[in-house]
């Protein structure tokens, strides 16, 4: 809901408030005040939530929007690009066949950084084979 004028139910709530605290001990004006301005209030914090805008994000810079997902990216990240390429296959090994296959240690992904490029590249044509067989 979107009120008309965004200052209404902030002013009807503090409105009820001074009539539920003027009220003091006639509890069969202070309660229904009291009750009133809860609920404006409510009203009011809704309202200003849903009223605003989502924030604007940033458009990824064409280099990281290649068509492969990124992998052209990931390459030329170097090793933390070819950490994000070992953490992909695990994941959609996981999705495909192996719900319970581990996370990876730090270890294990120091040691797939540390591997010269051509070794890397043939550790991931032999993971990628495994898992188009899966397919």
């Amino acid at each position: 809901m979107k009120a008309p004028f965004p200052w209404a139910f902030p002013v009807v709530a503090g409105l009820a408030t001074l009539v539920a605290i003027a009220a003091y001990t006639n509890n069969s004006v202070a309660l229904p005040a009291a009750v009133v301005a809860v609920a404006a209030a409510a009203i009011a914090l809704w309202d200003g939530v849903r009223s605003r805008a989502p924030p604007v994000t940033a458009t990824p810079a064409p280099d990281l929007a290649a068509a492969g997902g990124g992998s052209d990216a990931w390459f030329r990240a170097g090793t933390m690009g070819q950490e994000a390429i070992v953490l992909l296959l695990d994941r959609i090994d996981r999705a495909l066949a192996h719900p319970s296959l581990p996370v990876r240690t730090a270890r294990e992904l120091a040691i797939l950084r540390s591997l010269p490029r051509e070794d890397f590249l043939r550790y991931l044509e032999s993971r990628i084979a495994q898992l188009e067989e899966l397919t």
